[in-house]
């Protein structure tokens, strides 16, 4: 996931555009820099939406508490917190995760895996669809 050649011509704009993008925190940030490049550049490229998406999905995945998260081969994974001992397992917000994981035990499992807590959604094709479980997660 990339800003395409084609799009930003320029290595030295490419480059402070992906400075510029590591750096937003905010939907309201991300939505302000994707019309900056609408303005400069045109319509966004499938690519340049992908990786709005990815940063999407990994604030939501820090907002539930995931240290890390992926997304391959159709099957999101989020890895929770590595200290077991972590007040975050006694959160209200790990609370709603195990809440929603046995209200849906047929398309999310939580399980351990290298002593590192983990949960998975099979049949995940697209970012799109991974953003939406997330936020049904997030609560």
């Amino acid at each position: 996931m990339l800003i395409p050649d084609e799009y930003v011509t320029s290595i030295a704009e490419r480059y402070n555009l992906y400075s510029a993008l590591s750096a937003l925190q905010t939907e309201t940030d991300l939505l302000a820099f994707e019309q900056g490049l609408i303005d400069r550049f045109g319509p966004l490229p499938d690519a340049v939406k992908e990786l709005a998406n990815t940063l999407r999905l990994q604030w939501l995945g820090k907002r539930i508490g995931f240290e890390k998260i992926s997304l391959k081969k159709g099957v999101l994974r989020g890895y929770f917190i590595s200290n077991q001992q972590s007040p975050y397992f006694e959160s209200e917000a790990f609370g709603k995760v195990l809440a929603f994981v046995q209200a849906r035990p047929r398309s999310c499992n939580l399980k351990e895996v290298k002593g590192i807590l983990r949960i998975a959604f099979e049949d995940v094709h697209g970012l799109n669809r991974a953003i939406f479980l997330l936020n049904e997660l997030a609560g």
